[in-house]
């Protein structure tokens, strides 16, 4: 049998707590699409966090080690992409794929 991802990396825990808080709280949803800076600093992330989290790269952060769950958590609900249109979103695979 094949684990294809394990325990998170403690060193992500406040990136962690942010997804999960994004995730569950339509407050911090919100507060987060409208000054992204001022809740990563209310959450202690780390300047390594942060950056992950300005890129908004979900191939970035799975391969930095992140949670799948926190990725899309902070990906797709806290900057919107489930709310961008299909033919959006596989533009942005496409770009991705070729990127690769």
């Amino acid at each position: 049998m094949v684990i294809l991802y394990g325990y998170p990396d403690p060193k992500y825990l406040n990136l962690y707590k942010l997804g999960r808080a994004i995730h569950l709280d339509p407050q911090v949803r919100e507060k987060f699409k409208l000054d992204r800076e001022a809740v990563m600093n209310e959450f202690k992330l780390s300047e390594e966090e942060k950056e992950l989290v300005r890129s908004a790269d979900p191939v970035k952060l799975f391969k930095a080690g992140v949670s799948p769950y926190t990725i899309f958590f902070i990906c797709w609900e806290g900057y919107g992409f489930m709310q961008k249109p299909i033919e959006e979103q596989m533009m942005y695979k496409r770009i991705k794929e070729t990127q690769l």
